[in-house]
C-alpha cells in the first residue's frame, strides 16, 4: 500500500482543518460576546417571561439615558438561528429578535427616542457612523428617532 509523504499528509490535514474552521465559523454565533460566561451584569434587572428568549443567554451591551440594552439568543430547541436585542427600561423590557448575519445589521428597536440596532463583530462601522449612528458598544448602534 503506497504511503504519503509527510508533507503530503501535512497539506491534506492542514486542508482539512481549515476546510473545517471556515464552516464551523460560518455557523456560530456572529456576536462573539455570547461565547462568554454570562456575569450578573448580563442579567436583566426585571425578572420577566420573555417567550422565547433564553434568559441565561443574556448579555450586557451598554446604558445610556437610565435604558439599558442587551443581545441574547431564542430558547434552545426552538429551531430559530436569530439573536434577539432587548431594551430595558424603567419597568419594561423591549425585545425585537431577528437573523444576525455577517456584515449585515440585524433586530432594530426604534421608540420616541432612538433607534437601536444590534450589529454582529464584523460589520462597516464607519458606515454606519456617516448613516448618523453612534456606537454604544461594539454590537449595538443607536442614533436620535428623527434622523432616519
Amino acid at each position: 500500500m503506497p504511503t504519503l509523504p509527510v508533507r503530503s499528509g501535512l497539506a491534506v490535514a492542514v486542508v482539512t482543518l481549515l476546510a473545517f474552521g471556515a464552516t464551523g465559523c460560518s455557523t456560530g454565533p456572529v456576536l462573539g460576546l455570547l461565547r462568554q460566561e454570562q456575569s450578573d451584569q448580563d442579567i436583566l434587572t426585571i425578572r420577566t417571561d420573555l417567550d422565547g428568549v433564553d434568559l441565561g443567554s443574556t448579555r450586557f451591551l451598554a446604558q445610556r439615558d437610565g435604558v439599558e440594552y442587551f443581545a441574547a439568543t431564542p430558547v434552545p430547541g426552538s429551531g430559530s438561528d436569530a439573536v434577539c436585542l432587548l431594551v430595558e427600561e424603567g419597568i419594561g423590557v423591549g425585545l425585537e429578535c431577528a437573523p444576525l448575519e455577517r456584515g449585515t445589521a440585524g433586530a432594530t428597536i426604534r421608540d420616541s427616542r432612538v433607534t437601536a440596532v444590534l450589529l454582529p463583530d464584523d460589520i462597516d462601522r464607519d458606515a454606519l457612523r456617516h448613516e448618523g449612528f453612534e456606537l454604544l458598544h461594539r454590537n449595538l448602534a443607536i442614533r436620535p428617532a428623527d434622523a432616519g
